[in-house]
């Protein structure tokens, strides 16, 4: 037997964290104890012997595991696992319209609506993906754009389809949506539950009055106060819904304030629904220490109720869902990509399009470029972090761009994983 390599053994204050990057198995121990067992995990016959019980709890969260294990091999097993799984992710973009204009969105919003012919497409597609493609699961997100502006015309109608069509072949069905919450109004709720709603993601700009600043509308005194009182609404109807609420942020806007301010809307007894994610508007530097000020706020939220996003690791072994064979992104017009977050929605000759028999044809095996896997080069391979990073984005892979992940983001890992633990319930 021998310790995994990705075994990560940090110290905080009286206590010693353990986390395994495969099992993502992760305890506590008093530091003192701790500090005793480090140095025995390397010798685990000796600790088998001195400690029987806490061994096997090693072994069964493989922290320990048998010498003829090549971890690096099981990683790319379950990598390839999750690219092929047949549980399919389908984004669709109903529009790239939008009712705002935030300075920092990387997308043009140009008037459009999906077409009934495209969404007729789509209907096909779904079938297509069914009958002869045979996935396990079918998860909907709609993106844009806006999408809810345009609920009627066409999230309902391909929501409805699709219910009907996976209730027939006797599998899971799921929707979502990402949203600025704008037309989540309470008249939506009954359609949003037939429909199946069971999850949405949310942006505010930080506080009130910087959320006001980016977010406006004509005939609305308060983007803030009005998506926040949507939010409440649907979570008081819909005790099985959960939101996600997104705070983009730069080091100037997110605050404590803002805690008091969300609290003034959401009731009590919803906001265990309410999972609260702070993240960097990609335009801001990066500043490692400012982690601790967005851990102070978060334990904040916590205090009142809310569930708060701790880490930003890969669990799943893949780095994004877009490295993965059965996801794909449906534009308006037909137009299929594997980015949502890159020009290719803007391309007059996008690289897959949606044919009328519901198969997708992409030029240059182009969905294939995303499948190839960051990771396979000797600093990813040799770095301790491998399987809760697993490599850049596809897209940047897919453009021979070469960089380490970790480096772009505020957060620095061993803080996070502290945090979180801490923080588990």
């Amino acid at each position: 037997m021998k310790p995994s390599h990705y075994n990560y053994i940090l110290s905080k204050d009286s206590k010693s964290y353990w986390y395994n990057g495969v099992s993502h198995k992760f305890f506590t121990l008093p530091i003192e104890l701790g500090d005793k067992i480090k140095p025995l995990i390397c010798n685990p016959e000796i600790l088998k012997e001195s400690a029987p019980s806490f061994y096997q709890k090693l072994v069964d969260n493989e922290f320990i595991i048998e010498d003829n294990v090549d971890e690096i091999e099981v990683i790319r097993k379950r990598n390839l696992e999750t690219i092929q799984s047949k549980d399919y992710f389908l984004v669709i973009l109903p529009t790239l319209n939008c009712n705002y204009k935030c300075w920092y969105c990387i997308q043009n919003h140009i008037p459009s609506m999906m077409s009934q012919e495209t969404i007729t497409r789509v209907k096909k597609h779904i079938d297509y993906m069914i009958d002869e493609r045979n996935i396990t699961s079918l998860h909907i997100e709609w993106f844009g754009g806006e999408p809810f502006m345009y609920f009627k015309q066409v999230i309902a109608p391909i929501s409805e389809y699709a219910i009907e069509k996976c209730d027939k072949a006797k599998i899971p069905f799921l929707n979502s949506a990402t949203t600025n919450g704008y037309f989540l109004s309470s008249d939506k709720i009954k359609d949003l539950k037939r429909l199946k709603f069971s999850g949405f993601q949310i942006t505010l700009d930080g506080d009130k009055g910087n959320h006001d600043k980016v977010k406006f509308q004509n005939g609305c005194d308060s983007a803030f106060v009005h998506t926040l009182g949507n939010i409440d609404k649907i979570l008081s109807a819909l005790k099985d819904m959960n939101i996600v609420l997104r705070i983009n942020y730069t080091h100037k806007t997110l605050t404590n304030k803002i805690v008091s301010q969300i609290n003034e809307y959401i009731s009590p007894e919803n906001r265990k629904q309410l999972t609260i994610t702070p993240k960097k508007v990609w335009q801001e530097s990066v500043d490692k220490n400012f982690q601790l000020s967005t851990i102070s706020i978060l334990d904040e939220f916590n205090d009142y109720g809310y569930n708060a996003a701790r880490m930003e690791i890969v669990d799943n072994f893949v780095p994004c869902y877009a490295n993965r064979e059965y996801y794909n992104a449906i534009n308006y017009n037909g137009g299929v990509v594997k980015c949502t977050a890159c020009n290719d929605l803007y391309e007059s000759n996008p690289p897959g399009q949606l044919q009328e028999d519901g198969k997708i044809e992409w030029k240059n095996n182009f969905d294939k470029l995303y499948q190839e896997k960051s990771y396979e080069n000797p600093k990813c391979l040799n770095c301790k972090y491998l399987p809760v990073c697993m490599g850049i984005c596809p897209r940047d892979h897919a453009k021979k761009r070469n960089y380490c992940k970790m480096d772009a983001q505020d957060s620095n890992i061993e803080t996070s994983l502290i945090d979180f633990i801490e923080h588990c319930k």
